[in-house]
C-alpha cells in the first residue's frame, strides 16, 4: 500500500517517532540562519566584551549597533532583516507593468545598437498599452495565464491583428515578464502558458507582382528616366544609385553606406548601413535625431559579397568620375554630396519622381530589391546563392516574400500556352476536334 508523505508524517508524530518540538526548533534555526545570511557586515566582539556590527542606514549609509551578548546582536540583525524583508516583499507584490516597463526598456537599450528598434517599442507601448490603466497597473503577481489569455485574444480582435502585428505587440509583455522573473519579482512567466488561436489572426493575402516588383518594361523605362535626370544634373549621382539598385539588389540603407574600399574585384562587400538615429527626450519618449552610419548590417547574414555585373561596374566608374568633377573625395562613400553620403530620402525621392513621370504606381527602393531577387529566381540561379546575396538566413524568406512574376498578363499567358500546349494531341482525337475549331 502506497502512503502519502502527509500520512507518513502523521503516523510518525502520533507514534512518537518524530518529536514536533525538535522539528519546530529546527525550523526556527533555519529561519534565523536565513536572516543572518542576509547580513552584509561582519559581527565582532570588542575588548570591552560587547558585540558589534553595522546595519544599513538610509542617511549615513550604515550605522554601528552594539549589544551585550552574541545572541542579542544576532537578534538585532534578525529583527532588522525581517522588517526589511517584509517591506521588500510588499514592494515586489505591487510591481506592475507600468512600473517595470521603463526599467526593462533601459535594460533592452543596453543590449542593442539600434535606436530605431527602441523607438518602435516605445511606439507600440503608446499604442497598445499606455492607456489601458487596468491592465498595466495590475500587479504582475496577479497576472494569471487565463487572464493573459483573455487579454491577448481581446487585443487580436480589437486591432484585427495579423500574426506579425501580434508578435510585435506582445514582445513588450512577454519580455517584461521574463525580465521580472530574472529580477525575482515573480517566480515564472505566466504568459508562457498562453496558447493563441491562430485562426483569429487576420489573413494577409500575398500581394501580386503588379504592386511588388517592376515589370520588365517598367524597369527599362525607369532606368532611361534616371539616365535622363543624371544628364540634366550631373552634380547629383542619386539617379545612378537607383540604377545600381537594379544590379545589386541591396537594402536602401546598405546602398547609402557603400564605400569604394568595399569593392574587391568582381564583388562588393556589404558590411554597414545607414540607420535612423533616435534619442531619449523624456522618460521613454524618443525623437528623430537624423541619420548615422552603423558598422553592422540588419542581421549576421547581411554581411555578404554581391557580384558586380559589367553594368554595375560601369555605373560605379561613372559615379567615381562624377565625384572627381564635383570635388568629392574618392576614398569615402560611393554616393556622396558635399562630403556626406547621400541619405536614403534623396534616393527614395528620385524613385518617386521617376514613377510620377512614367505615370506608374509608386514602387519604393525595396520593390527594386524584390525585382532584383525575382529576376535572379527567374534566371534559374541556385536559390541558396540568391539567398546569400540577398542577405537572408532562410530561403523560405526569399521565396515567400521576394518571389514575384515580372511579366505582363500577355507574356504570362503566352508562356502558359507554350508550356501546356496540347493542341496537336486534341486535334488527333476526332471526339475533341470541336475544341480547336
Amino acid at each position: 500500500m502506497d502512503l502519502s508523505d502527509k500520512e507518513i508524517l502523521k503516523f510518525a508524530v502520533e507514534n512518537g517517532i518524530i518529536d514536533t518540538n525538535t522539528i519546530r526548533k529546527q525550523i526556527e534555526m533555519n529561519e534565523r540562519k536565513k536572516y543572518l545570511n542576509m547580513q552584509k557586515y561582519e559581527t565582532w566582539q570588542g575588548k570591552n566584551g560587547l558585540w558589534y556590527t553595522y546595519l544599513p542606514d538610509e542617511i549615513k549609509g550604515r550605522k554601528l549597533v552594539k549589544r551585550k551578548t552574541k545572541e542579542a546582536i544576532d537578534n538585532c540583525i534578525i529583527d532588522y532583516w525581517k522588517t526589511v524583508g517584509r517591506k521588500e516583499s510588499d514592494k515586489i507584490s505591487k510591481v506592475d507593468l507600468n512600473t517595470i516597463f521603463p526599467e526593462w526598456l533601459s535594460f533592452k537599450a543596453k543590449h542593442t545598437k539600434s535606436t530605431s528598434y527602441i523607438k518602435r517599442i516605445t511606439a507600440d507601448w503608446d499604442k497598445f498599452y499606455k492607456d489601458d490603466k487596468e491592465f498595466i497597473e495590475k500587479p504582475l503577481s496577479e497576472m494569471m495565464p487565463i487572464y493573459l489569455d483573455e487579454w491577448a485574444h481581446d487585443m487580436i480582435k480589437k486591432y484585427d491583428m495579423t500574426k506579425k502585428m501580434y508578435y510585435n505587440m506582445s514582445i513588450i509583455l512577454r519580455q517584461c515578464l521574463d525580465y521580472a522573473v530574472d529580477k525575482k519579482y515573480i517566480a515564472e512567466n505566466p504568459f508562457s502558458d498562453v496558447k493563441i488561436n491562430t485562426k483569429m489572426f487576420r489573413r494577409v493575402k500575398k500581394k501580386t507582382g503588379e504592386t511588388e516588383v517592376y515589370s520588365i518594361e517598367e524597369e527599362k523605362n525607369l532606368i532611361l528616366d534616371m539616365i535622363r535626370r543624371f544628364n540634366n544634373d550631373p552634380t547629383s549621382t542619386a539617379p545612378l544609385a537607383v540604377i545600381l539598385l537594379f544590379e545589386i539588389g541591396v537594402r536602401i540603407g546598405e546602398l547609402c553606406a557603400l564605400k569604394f574600399e568595399d569593392i574587391d574585384g568582381n564583388y562588393i562587400h556589404i558590411q554597414r548601413q545607414e540607420v535612423r538615429d533616435f534619442v531619449s527626450v523624456d522618460d521613454y519618449k524618443m525623437k528623430f535625431n537624423g541619420f548615422k552610419i552603423a558598422e553592422y548590417t540588419k542581421s549576421d547574414d547581411g554581411f555578404r559579397d554581391i557580384y558586380l555585373t559589367k553594368t554595375a561596374k560601369k555605373i560605379i566608374e561613372v559615379v567615381k568620375a562624377t565625384n572627381v568633377k564635383n570635388g568629392e573625395p574618392n576614398d569615402s562613400f560611393i554616393f556622396i554630396r558635399d562630403g556626406e553620403n547621400i541619405n536614403h530620402y534623396s534616393i527614395q525621392a528620385m524613385i518617386l519622381r521617376g514613377c510620377e513621370k512614367l505615370e506608374i504606381k509608386l514602387k519604393t527602393s525595396h520593390k527594386i530589391r524584390k525585382t532584383y531577387i525575382s529576376t535572379l529566381i527567374d534566371s534559374g540561379l541556385n536559390i541558396d546563392q540568391i539567398r546569400r546575396m540577398a542577405g537572408h538566413s532562410d530561403e523560405r524568406t526569399t521565396y515567400g516574400n521576394y518571389c514575384y512574376n515580372r511579366l505582363t498578363d500577355v507574356q504570362t499567358e503566352e508562356i502558359i500556352e507554350n508550356a501546356l500546349n496540347s493542341e496537336k494531341v486534341i486535334k488527333g482525337n476526332q471526339n475533341l476536334i470541336a475544341f480547336t475549331d
